[in-house]
């Protein structure tokens, strides 16, 4: 008899930002895993960006009851929110078919047949840099050996293994909200790890790290950078122990309906935009646009509001679910900011800024070069 399980991190639900996308993406997911037979739910973290508001909990609150009516779930706690804080805790408390299990400290839980070492994001502060680094990863190689022993006293068990943090070398999607600084361990201990699937969240970009090991990567896009397919981990475990050739597990990447994101940058020159890349309105439909215009500098007026207008309506034409228009200006170049730089006197430095962005007009400028002589002088008057 197999054992299958759904592994899911990072949904970063927020009321504010891309809430109606992220609920449809969780609900498909219940959907899903109903289907597909699910013995257990892993949220391995990050539910929430920030603290849970009350519209946010209310969604898990149904969303948990429902994964719990069909199966048991397990709660790791996550960096972002207050998730090390308690804001996970009356989620954990929720009354369902099967238990909820919640995990905001390393510990190994017994779920049925299976046995789980949780390994949350970690409580204490300055976890990288200077001498505690050491200290952390030894502390770290500790804790996994200590769920090797445990691993061994369940040889007839289904052994899984969950975490949410960095790994050393492990690729991240650029726009990933993280929170200060990242807690980050070396990989070597999670190889040496007795654990048929080491399922990993914290980073949003799903990858393979070494064979067994793995981050399933965020449900849902949370950025215009994460262009990366999303979804989740399907894991079926054929049978309990390690076999060398990996036949005792399958992963199965499930993609989620997550809305596309597109960026599309062009430049402004002459009345015209000049994409760096040629639109296709198929790829607009139902996506998430952003528009990044490039204006040369001494264009600075040139754009107009109708001239934003006309292209708005030629890209919604496409029909788009969100449309956003950027506006950038080049910035000088650095050769015509040097006078700027290398003036040292007051008259100067205003001189070559007023040479830089041609203004005022002379006279102005002569009245005001007098005005800040005037005061130089009876400023340095009074030093004396």
């Amino acid at each position: 008899m197999s054992f299958v399980f759904v592994h899911t991190g990072d949904a970063h639900l927020e009321e504010d930002h891309y809430f109606s996308d992220t609920a449809h993406c969780i609900e498909w997911l219940i959907d899903d895993g109903i289907q597909q037979g699910t013995n257990l739910w892993v949220l391995d973290g990050d539910l929430t960006t920030y603290k849970q508001t009350i519209r946010e909990r209310k969604f898990w609150v149904d969303a948990i009851m429902r994964m719990a009516d069909h199966a048991p779930v397990l709660l790791v706690a996550g960096n972002h929110g207050r998730e090390q804080e308690g804001d996970l805790y009356p989620l954990s408390k929720l009354r369902g078919k099967h238990s909820i299990f919640l995990a905001t400290e390393p510990d190994f839980i017994d779920v049925d047949e299976a046995a789980v070492a949780v390994f949350p994001y970690p409580r204490k502060a300055g976890f990288t840099g200077g001498s505690k680094e050491g200290s952390l990863a030894e502390a770290f190689e500790s804790k996994l050996q200590e769920f090797n022993q445990r691993f061994d006293e369940r040889r007839g068990a289904y052994r899984l293994f969950f975490g949410h943090f960095g790994v050393a070398g492990a690729r991240v999607s650029s726009g990933q909200p993280l929170a200060g600084r990242c807690a980050e361990y070396p990989l070597e201990p999670l190889r040496n790890l007795q654990a048929q699937y080491v399922g990993l969240s914290h980073i949003h970009l799903r990858q393979q790290l070494a064979p067994r090991v793995w981050y399933a990567g965020s449900l849902a896009r949370c950025d215009y950078s994460e262009t990366e397919a999303k979804g989740y981990h399907l894991v079926t475990l054929k049978e309990a122990g390690l076999k060398p050739d990996l036949s005792d597990v399958e992963v199965t990447f499930r993609p989620s309906p997550t809305r596309a994101m597109r960026v599309l940058e062009a430049k402004y020159e002459d009345g015209e935009f000049r994409f760096a890349a040629p639109v296709n309105p198929g790829e607009l439909k139902e996506a998430r646009v952003k528009v990044v215009i490039t204006v040369p500098s001494e264009l600075h007026s040139a754009l107009s509001r109708e001239e934003q207008e006309r292209l708005k309506a030629q890209l919604l034409a496409a029909s788009p679910a969100e449309l956003k228009i950027k506006i950038e200006h080049e910035t000088e170049e650095a050769a015509d900011a040097a006078p700027l730089s290398q003036a040292k006197a007051a008259g100067e430095k205003l001189r070559a800024y007023w040479a830089l962005k041609e203004a005022p007009e002379a006279g102005f400028q002569e009245r005001l070069l007098t005005k800040l002589a005037e005061l130089e002088t009876a400023t340095f008057a009074e030093q004396e």
